[in-house]
């Protein structure tokens, strides 16, 4: 199903280049913002530890001063109380400088002045001590050593020193507060930038979250349509199989009735009615069947058959089949096939008849006067691979208009260029012609002038040519259809439509063949197992129990595990037909044929064979395998059949399997053929009676006797 373009999913190019720049300028905004931060820490755990080392300065001088305060008393005074400050700078000094150095380590400058300070505190304590020492001995002394300003000196080195740190530290102290309120300024940005991004990076989300939502949707919705759509053409096939089988029903009525009274009509008028009766009900089946063709291509149910296909006998068809309708109109219908073009090529026969019928049909139907030809080419292909095949359709007829020259191929188009001859038409023809060509690997085209004719060219290439010769399609007429010359037998009819039961009575009026009727699946069932007929044809719908259903019952019957059980249906869908093929033994499609039906009976009864003996060979009831031998047998045949009794015939007379026995006989027989041994053609043919009979008893008797054949043909082996 084709999608809207505005309902296709979003560029996912777009979608990852915007998240990765998002992505990118958020981290990096987030990253500067956490450098800005993490250096205004820095800043202010600096301004920290400078107003701590300025404590400790001012604790250091505070000390110095007190100390020195402390022992001027004591020499004023000789009080001891004096000397308690000293005492405490004596012991706090120490520390209290190792604490300032650890704050200041980092700094050079300051860590050299402070220990210039350091340097002069320990002299101011040393002085401070002779002082003291210098009291203890005598006043005079101690007050000689503090006239002499020596002390004093000391303190003043002390106070510059304090000065030259207060002045450093302010000068730190002004660069640290700059830096802090850059270092501010800096992380305000970047966290409004950070935010900035985080919220378009917000804005953005929520709107790719809304835009992911809508597509999802879209896709729901186109799921859900497509969905619904399948289940629209799964109803409307199993409408119009539903509707091809309730309408193929009483067509197979309408047809076979008039083929029957075909034969019995005399009065002229009675003849012409009938005719106008077939000609309606065929008009109508090839209604039924375009619609039917139209809905499997649609839904891809459409299956192509390649054979063995002669172009000679599809044109000899044509003829046959349109000689009618041209002679009233008087036109002439010509068919050229190159001498030359292969006879067995690879093809789907029956589309390709399909699509000519189409297009011939279609020429005539528009063409007054002059004719319709039709020209079959085709080109040598290269190397290793297979021909192109041409086929050209061409008219004297009405002409379509150049801009109806695409749409006719359209389905319920049509050209327009004749309207009353429109109307005898669906306008499927054309469009199931381009399709059907296509399907098969081909190529269409028209041209065509107003007034004075169409050409149709077809064109398929790569075409195989078949190494089998293909089936013939040359058929005998119905009146040479005799049901007599197969083998009398016991046939049973079970189907629900007792019209359909009278017409397959019609058409074995006269014949030597017993019929039964049955009407439903039970009854199949029950007539099957008391009746033991040769060929059941049972019907696939039935109320109640189904043909499938009834065919499985009978299979479990003791002697009609191989009873031939064809299959009468009106669907016409491919893939039922290939089940029913499967499980029945036959098939056969309503509306059919008496041909048809001959042809499918004729694959399970022999024919009687000119002695009269009812398909029966001579000698076949024979219970003896002894045959009168004619001569030596070849030491080649013997080996060849030694070999059979090893492999294959063990494991085939185990089983008595219907097919692999025909296999197995023919197989005899052509080694009968080759070695001109009669006892084993007889043999062979002897199994192939039993196994086309499904005479499962005797064909499992004669199985066990060949290696008693071998043995006794191996008698007269040539020395």
């Amino acid at each position: 199903m084709k999608v809207n373009a505005t309902l296709r999913q979003p560029n996912n190019g777009i979608y990852k280049t915007i998240v990765i720049l998002w992505l990118s300028l958020s981290v990096g905004s987030i990253v500067l913002a956490a450098i800005s931060w993490t250096e205004l820490s820095r800043q202010m755990a600096s301004a920290r530890q400078m107003a701590e080392s300025q404590q400790k300065l001012d604790a250091i001088l505070k000390s110095l001063l007190d100390s020195e305060t402390g022992a001027r008393g004591y020499v004023i005074t000789g009080n001891p109380v004096f000397l308690q400050p000293y005492q405490i700078a004596v012991t706090n000094l120490s520390v209290q400088f190792g604490q300032l150095i650890e704050l200041v380590q980092h700094d050079p400058a300051l860590l050299q002045h402070i220990g210039d300070l350091q340097a002069e505190a320990e002299l101011s304590l040393e002085s401070q001590r002779l002082i003291l020492a210098a009291r203890n001995q005598s006043f005079t002394n101690a007050a000689a050593l503090v006239a002499s300003r020596e002390a004093k000196h000391i303190m003043d080195n002390v106070r510059r020193q304090v000065n030259a740190i207060y002045n450093l530290q302010s000068n730190l102290r002004s660069d640290i507060r700059e830096q802090v309120r850059d270092q501010l300024m800096r992380a305000s940005l970047t966290s409004l930038i950070a935010g900035t991004l985080g919220l378009i990076a917000g804005i953005f989300a929520f709107w790719l979250s809304r835009l992911t939502l809508q597509h999802q949707k879209r896709e729901r919705d186109l799921i859900e349509a497509k969905l619904k759509a399948e289940r629209s053409n799964r109803e409307k096939t199993m409408f119009l199989a539903n509707m091809s089988h309730e309408i193929r029903t009483p067509m197979n009525a309408i047809l076979g009735f008039s083929e029957l009274l075909q034969a019995d009509l005399k009065t002229p008028k009675h003849r012409q009615y009938l005719q106008s009766i077939r000609t309606s009900a065929d008009s109508l089946m090839q209604l039924i069947n375009d619609i039917l063709d139209m809905s499997k291509i649609e839904t891809g149910m459409m299956e192509l058959r390649p054979e063995p296909t002669d172009l000679h006998e599809i044109c000899d068809f044509l003829h046959m089949l349109f000689s009618e309708p041209t002679a009233k109109k008087g036109l002439k219908l010509k068919c050229h096939v190159a001498e030359d073009l292969p006879h067995a090529l690879l093809l789907d026969r029956i589309r390709l008849r399909q699509i000519l019928i189409n297009l011939v049909g279609n020429a005539i139907k528009f063409t007054d006067s002059g004719g319709v030809e039709v020209r079959v080419l085709w080109e040598k292909p290269p190397a290793n691979s297979g021909l192109t095949l041409i086929i050209e359709i061409q008219d004297t007829g009405v002409g379509i208009p150049k801009d109806r020259l695409d749409a006719i191929f359209k389905p319920f188009v049509q050209s327009g260029a004749h309207l009353e001859k429109e109307k005898q038409g669906t306008g499927l023809g054309l469009s199931i012609v381009k399709r059907l060509t296509e399907i098969m690997g081909g190529t269409v085209t028209v041209a065509s002038v107003i007034g004075q004719g169409s050409a149709f060219h077809l064109r398929f290439t790569d075409v195989s040519i078949s190494a089998r010769l293909p089936a013939s399609e040359k058929k005998t007429s119905p009146a040479e259809i005799n049901f007599n010359t197969l083998r009398q037998a016991t046939l049973l009819i079970v189907d629900d439509n007792q019209t359909n039961c009278q017409l397959i009575a019609g058409i074995f009026e006269g014949s030597h063949h017993r019929l039964v009727f049955g009407f439903s699946g039970e009854e199949a069932v029950a007539k099957a197992r008391e009746l033991k007929p040769d060929i059941l044809l049972l019907d696939v719908r039935m109320p109640g129990m189904s043909g499938n259903e009834a065919l499985q019952q009978i299979r479990k019957i003791p002697g009609l595990e191989f009873l031939p059980v064809i299959a009468v249906t009106a669907s016409s869908l491919m893939d039922e037909e290939k089940v029913l093929r499967e499980q029945f033994s036959g098939y056969v499609r309503k509306p059919f044929s008496k041909r048809e039906l001959f042809n499918e009976l004729a694959d399970f009864l022999p024919e009687n064979s000119q002695d009269g003996t009812d398909g029966q060979p001579n000698g076949a009831e024979q219970n003896d395998v002894s045959p009168a031998m004619d001569g030596a047998v070849p030491k080649e045949l013997i080996t060849q059949l030694r070999q059979l009794l090893v492999e294959p015939w063990p494991s085939i007379r185990d089983s008595v399997a219907v097919n692999e026995s025909k296999i197995f006989a023919q197989g005899l027989e052509g080694l009968g053929l080759r070695w001109q041994c009669r006892p084993l053609m007889a043999y062979a043919q002897k199994i192939l009676n039993d196994a086309e009979n499904y005479a499962v008893t005797d064909l499992e008797k004669h199985l066990g006797e060949f290696s008693v054949l071998v043995e006794q043909l191996e008698q007269n082996v040539k020395a």
